[in-house]
């Protein structure tokens, strides 16, 4: 066999994984060089602009110092000129010092030149002309003026009128070269500047001499406009306003006088020794990139050729192994444990899986006695059925055997009897490990009696343990009880943090009830939220009520779960042997019915089981069975209450009001059975007849009498929503022939405030048939005036609570009057509902109300009564 070297894919991947370790050295050594560059950079330029900065403060003491002496002589002038040592020309003083000469002069109110120590023009700047009396010291520049084509720099104070001076100003001026001398010292380098600028961006001298811009104002630069307001000194990073080149810069302002210095380099310059180091450093980053790479390339070439070195290695082996795997192949590939013994119950033969059994090696196998390798303390029993083999040839046997490891293991023992070449008596062996088979077993038996997720009892395990209690108990005379308990709000623990978090509620909720356990027969989960308990109650109902409110406290306790509390509002159900029932099946149930009762009354988490409760079920289940007929029976009745105009006393409407009379129940309040309408479903099948009867009824009205009139029609939370309610109204109105906007539907306000974003296209649709709306018990409820000014509702109506209590209670008046005004104010007509006495309806057309209804005009009427009602009446529309 030729050599095995490695496949080109397999020598590209070793070369290529140790090129992308040198790349990741390289780029860590990029990002490391980077770094330094980028800090080194940023020292440079914030240590050349500390030095502009303090250049720039060197500079302004300089100004300063020259500006002081200045500013001495001229306010030493300014005092021998107030004293009338003016008249002569001559006696003002001349040049400060040698390298400074300068000259005073002084200007009249008239702005003309009355002494100067040397010959100026007739008139002085004409800001000097223009100072005020008490105004400070100024500085401004002439430009090219007497002094032979140079700036002339100007210091002026003005002169306050007394006896001797009749005001005006003094003034001392130098050349502008005395200042550019100074500049001149600083080396900036050839983009380097020193200026000096007054407060109000003037600039009056600059080095080098920039004549062009001498005299011209910076105001609306950096410098002013941003660094200057925040700091008297300081430094920045701009784009020149003189030559559009970037530089550096630093100023100060002087003190004392309206002058700021500001010191300039150009960028370029500052980096140009960095900019050096740059160029050092990408040569050798270039340099260690190209070595690492080269290392890579030769360590991958090598790791490829010692790969291959290997491969042939293990080629030369696997010969020399080859023989030796397939002789024993066969043996080794059984997955039973298989061994022989001999008379003397030595280990002739094994297998791996034997070996793998016992721990042993198989050249400590061969020739040792079983027992001492293969459980000693199974031998006698082995020995027995070796001797039974011997006498039938085949023997199984389920036997305990321990492994190697000490663990007991559940097998199949297989013999049967051999005979070797020299006709010795053998015996082979085979174990069946059914271990696991017999722990799914037992593990079954365990989950048909226990709760997987809290190893409780589970349903059939209470239903048996509380027959046998009940057995029991009758017996000896005593009681039972049976607890069912119900935890409301268990699934928003996983509806919030998922279904793991769930079950570790229930676990929670499984150990606290492990507290009751020395108390209880039975612990047990019924259901997802559901746990049942059977307690003894041969101590009387004490007992039974101490430990139900003992376990509503112990789970009434928040649940921890994810970092979070959870209430989950347990609700207990009691029900007692022989009390209240003898069978399992009954108590269970009754205890059921007593946990839905403590969940429908508030305040009553725990309740037992009584007449009562069931004396309600009993009735709700009664009024359902014969509401489910009462249509088909003809029960219901329509009735029609008037809806009067409050102006002029008409009848404008009726709103339909359902009764309901049973041959069993007799007359049933609305207040009974629209509640179990709603929940049923009832009340859309309901609610569809009412529309119909009420469209027919007032189309009956206009068709045969003439009379037209709105009829008003109340549509529950359900019927609302139902999804055939359009199709309802309109198959109404088609079948009665009635005009739409004789029919008005009324929803409450909790309902029209319930799903805001359902409601209002659902409203809008209904408008859209030219069927009008109205909100009932409005101020009950909360509403959105937001929501409110956009649904296309025609009327209000005020709720009968508030106009109850009108004359009684100023609270009730001023709700409805602002809902008068509201509603008015959203172009809606307003109805008071419950009117039952003539000062409430004075107080409401006070407010400016515009229709009621209530028993101070009329009773709902059935349909006969109300025709007559209009009839005499004689105030509804008619037909023309």
């Amino acid at each position: 066999m030729s050599n095995v070297l490695p496949p080109p894919s397999e020598r590209n991947r070793r070369v290529a994984h140790a090129l992308a370790v040198a790349g990741v050295l390289i780029v860590a050594v990029t990002l490391v060089l980077s770094g330094l560059l980028f800090s080194s950079y940023r020292s440079t330029i914030q240590r050349e602009q500390t030095n502009l900065r303090n250049l720039a403060s060197a500079f302004a003491a300089q100004t300063h110092y020259a500006t002081l002496a200045l500013d001495m002589t001229l306010a030493r002038d300014a005092e021998r000129v107030l004293h009338g040592h003016d008249a002569v020309a001559g006696t003002l003083a001349g040049a400060i010092r040698d390298d400074m000469p300068s000259r005073v002069y002084v200007l009249g109110p008239d702005g003309q030149v009355r002494a100067a120590s040397t010959t100026v023009g007739p008139a002085g700047p004409l800001w000097m002309r223009r100072m005020a009396p008490n105004q400070g010291p100024q500085i401004g520049i002439v430009e090219s003026g007497q002094d032979k084509g140079h700036d002339i720099i100007t210091l002026a104070r003005a002169l306050p009128a007394n006896g001797s001076v009749a005001g005006g100003a003094i003034g001392i001026e130098t050349g502008a070269a005395y200042f550019e001398r100074i500049f001149d010292a600083a080396d900036l380098g050839a983009g380097g500047s020193v200026t000096l600028l007054r407060r109000d961006g003037t600039m009056l001298v600059r080095s080098p001499a920039l004549p062009k811009s001498i005299g011209k104002s910076f105001l609306n630069t950096p410098l002013f406009q941003v660094q200057l307001p925040h700091s008297p000194v300081g430094a920045f990073e701009a784009i020149s306003p003189v030559d559009g080149r970037h530089r550096l810069y630093g100023y100060c302002v002087v003190a004392d006088y309206p002058l700021v210095i500001i010191t300039g380099r150009d960028v370029a310059d500052t980096l140009s020794l960095w900019m050096g180091w740059l160029w050092v450093a990408l040569l050798a980053w270039t340099l260690l990139s190209a070595v690492l790479l080269l290392l890579a390339w030769r360590i991958g070439r090598e790791a490829s050729r010692q790969a291959a070195l290997i491969g042939r290695l293990r080629t030369s082996e696997s010969r020399l192994q080859h023989s030796y795997r397939y002789l024993s192949a066969i043996l080794d590939a059984l997955a039973t444990p298989l061994w022989v013994v001999d008379a003397q119950r030595r280990i002739v033969l094994s297998n791996k899986a034997f070996q793998h059994f016992t721990g042993h090696d198989g050249q400590v196998l061969a020739g040792s006695e079983e027992a001492a390798v293969l459980d000693p303390e199974s031998a006698a029993s082995r020995e027995r059925m070796y001797a039974a083999t011997a006498q039938d040839g085949v023997h199984a046997l389920e036997v305990e055997v321990r492994d190697g490891a000490g663990e007991a293991r559940t097998m199949i023992q297989l013999t049967a009897r051999l005979e070797s070449e020299s006709h010795a008596a053998q015996i082979v062996n085979s174990l069946t490990d059914i271990t696991e088979r017999k722990q799914v077993e037992l593990r079954l038996a365990y989950l048909s009696d226990h709760d997987p997720l809290t190893g409780l009892a589970n349903h059939d395990q209470l239903r048996r343990v509380l027959a046998e209690a009940i057995q029991a108990a009758s017996a000896r005379g005593e009681q039972v009880a049976v607890l069912l308990v119900a935890l409301e709000r268990l699934q928003e623990v996983a509806d919030l943090l998922g279904h793991d978090a769930g079950d570790e509620a229930v676990r929670e909720i499984a150990r606290r009830l492990q507290d009751l356990v020395p108390h209880t027969l039975c612990t047990s989960r019924v259901k997802p939220n559901e746990f049942g308990l059977v307690l003894p109650a041969s101590a009387g109902l004490g007992t039974v009520d101490a430990t139900a409110f003992k376990l509503y406290d112990l789970l009434a306790e928040p649940v921890q779960v994810g970092g979070r509390e959870f209430h989950l509002a347990p609700v207990v159900g009691i029900a007692l042997y022989p009390q209240d029932a003898s069978s399992v099946n009954e108590l269970l149930r009754l205890a059921d019915i007593a946990k839905h009762r403590a969940r429908s009354e508030s305040g009553e988490p725990v309740h037992f089981h009584s007449a009562s409760t069931h004396t309600q079920l009993n009735e709700r289940l009664s009024i359902e069975e014969q509401l489910r007929h009462a249509l088909a029976r003809g029960e219901l009745t329509a009735m029609y209450q008037p809806k009067v105009e409050i102006e002029t006393g008409r009848i404008v409407g009726f709103e339909v009001l359902l009764r309901w009379e049973n041959p069993v129940l007799g007359s049933v309040s609305p207040a009974r059975f629209i509640p179990i309408a709603e929940q049923t479903g009832l009340i859309v099948q309901i609610g569809d007849w009412v529309m119909g009867a009420a469209c027919t009824q007032a189309s009956t009205w206009l068709r045969e009498h003439g009379i037209r009139t709105r009829i008003a029609v109340n549509l529950s939370m359900r019927q609302f929503y139902h999804r055939d309610l359009l199709r309802s109204i309109r198959d109404a109105l088609a079948s009665s022939g009635l005009a739409p906007d004789a029919l008005e539907l009324e929803i409450t306000e909790s309902i029209a405030m319930s799903r805001a974003d359902l409601v209002e296209p659902l409203l809008a649709s209904i408008r859209e048939l030219g069927v009008e709306l109205s909100i009932d018990d409005f101020g009950t409820g909360y509403s959105s005036l937001a929501y409110l000014k956009r649904f296309p509702v025609q009327r209000l109506k005020i709720d009968r609570a508030f106009v109850r209590d009108l004359g009684r209670d100023a609270d009730s008046a001023a709700i409805v009057r602002s809902i008068v005004g509201l509603g008015h104010g959203l172009q809606m007509r307003i109805v008071a509902e419950g009117v039952e006495t003539a000062s409430q309806l004075a107080m409401l057309r006070e407010f400016g109300c515009d229709e009621y209804q209530g028993f101070l005009f009329s009773r709902p009427l059935d349909a006969k009564a109300a025709l007559a009602l209009l009839t005499a009446t004689d105030t509804a529309p008619r037909e023309q």
